[in-house]
């Protein structure tokens, strides 16, 4: 199996994904925890959402997703391909996740089953969509986890969860989202908990792959360090609401709200002046 670029549906047109006066709320609690986001993501282009734990980036990607916790009331539009996604029956939002619209989620160990192989995972998620033999679908996994570079995968594909690093059971996170070729990758902090060398290795390899499929992407992070390597546009979230929004150079080069200034301000740089012992100055 070799990863392709990703077909538009016939007859649809426009933006991949547009999301349109979002809103969510849990009236038993009385919180609003989304209101109002827009954005739209066109294909093989990125959006950045971004801003502190709390903020709701997460809740957006579960109301897109169509798996918001009992009790959620949600309003405005989320379309793909012009097809409206909000009050879409499970039965429906199934046969999207995973297959056209998939999910990346930040912490591989606990979203991978450890009681079953890393290759019976992936080749399950395709034969799920695609159907086929188990024989086929191993062959698909294997491919599969060699396209994001997992070395020896003919033999690791029969490995389990806890016998790959961190940054490796990522790349099974990706290799299972991206086996049946998506339309939209939803990247839910994908690299949080990498450390840096890593978290380079998988955005880079996320870049590469996307380039490849022609996917849109919308990547959710804290992080503006990150985003900055990955995003065309950015949208800035705080307390459930957009405050910022536009293409990445212009949120980094001439960002309009305090809160995008104090996110910039709070991202470590090499070239800070710090206040170093004696015997480091001068070594920067």
């Amino acid at each position: 199996m070799k990863l392709t670029t990703a077909p538009e549906p016939d007859g649809r047109i426009g933006a991949m994904l547009s999301v349109e006066g979002l809103t969510v709320t849990f009236p038993a609690l009385g919180s609003r925890v989304i209101d109002d986001i827009n954005f739209t993501i066109e294909k093989g282009k990125t959006i950045g959402l971004v801003g502190e734990s709390g903020s709701g980036k997460s809740m957006t990607s579960l109301a897109i997703m169509g798996l918001l916790p009992e009790g959620a009331a949600v309003e405005g539009s989320v379309s793909y391909w012009g097809e409206q996604l909000l009050g879409n029956p499970d039965s429906a939002m199934r046969r999207l996740r995973g297959d056209r619209i998939a999910m990346i989620f930040q912490d591989p160990l606990s979203s991978l089953n450890p009681y079953f192989t890393v290759g019976f995972q992936i080749a399950e998620a395709y034969r799920t969509h695609r159907g086929g033999s188990r024989r086929q679908a191993r062959g698909v996994a294997v491919e599969a986890m060699r396209q994001v570079r997992i070395p020896d995968a003919e033999r690791r594909v029969d490995h389990y969860p806890h016998q790959f690093s961190g940054g490796m059971r990522q790349r099974v996170m990706i290799a299972m989202a991206l086996v049946c070729q998506p339309d939209l990758i939803i990247a839910d902090e994908p690299t949080t908990a990498l450390d840096v060398t890593v978290q380079a290795q998988i955005l880079t390899l996320m870049s590469d792959l996307q380039d490849s499929t022609g996917a849109g992407m919308l990547f959710i992070t804290h992080d503006l360090a990150v985003v900055s390597d990955v995003a065309d546009s950015i949208v800035v979230m705080q307390r459930g609401k957009t405050v910022e929004q536009g293409t990445a150079e212009a949120i980094f080069s001439w960002p309009e709200s305090d809160y995008t200034r104090a996110l910039l301000a709070a991202t470590p740089r090499l070239d800070d002046i710090v206040d170093l012992p004696e015997p480091l100055r001068g070594t920067r």
